[in-house]
């Protein structure tokens, strides 16, 4: 299934790429942004990005499940990936509150 349209990236690319960072360090916090860098594109329009989180989440909690970790660790790695959501989510409902309330040059109220 395609994930980000502007760069045509499917959940399966982004799967394997996590997957990756995984083996190569399974406690790093795997942003969109070096996910991205990965597959050799960069966010465009950034719309993506909460479902690249849910996917980088799930397939996170997936690798963890078979790797059998400990789980208090894996919980805090999870909860960092939704402390990353929460402030992405909130940074974009902040950028459409400040592009609805800029006054427009050139037209009157």
């Amino acid at each position: 299934m395609i994930v980000c349209s502007c760069n045509i990236v499917t959940s399966k690319d982004i799967e394997d790429v996590i997957h990756d960072f995984l083996v190569a360090d399974e406690w790093q916090l795997i942003t969109p942004g070096k996910v991205f860098q990965a597959v050799a594109a960069r966010g465009k329009c950034c719309g993506c990005f909460p479902g690249v989180i849910n996917i980088i989440v799930e397939t996170t909690r997936r690798y963890h499940e078979l790797m059998q970790s400990p789980a208090p660790k894996v919980v805090e790695l999870l909860n960092r990936i939704a402390d990353q959501r929460t402030r992405m989510e909130k940074a974009k409902r902040n950028n459409v509150v400040k592009r609805h309330s800029s006054p427009v040059p050139g037209c009157a109220k």
